[in-house]
């Protein structure tokens, strides 16, 4: 094969594959319509090396959870608050 004809097919191919990534974040991997989740991370605060606290939201209750590398364990629940922070309220 000569080298022109291998060149164009090296950027045949790339410009295929990158065609392809294009096309597929388009389309969010089959998902149709913005993709939302039904649950998510609110905070977090680290306790030590590898021990956490989160604060998960998921069916519209907060969730307290304490992460170690051993268990997770959940601490409390409440309904979510979906004003925001209120940090800056008077």
């Amino acid at each position: 094969m000569d080298p022109v004809r291998y060149i164009s097919a090296l950027l045949l191919v790339g410009g295929l594959l990158a065609v392809a990534i294009w096309a597929l974040r388009r389309l969010r991997f089959g998902q149709h319509g913005p993709a939302r989740s039904i649950i998510g991370i609110v905070a977090h605060a680290s306790l030590g090396a590898r021990e956490k606290l989160m604060v998960v939201r998921f069916a519209g209750r907060d969730h307290l959870l304490g992460v170690t590398p051993g268990s997770i364990s959940l601490l409390a629940s409440a309904e979510a608050d979906d004003v925001g922070d209120e940090t800056n309220a008077p």
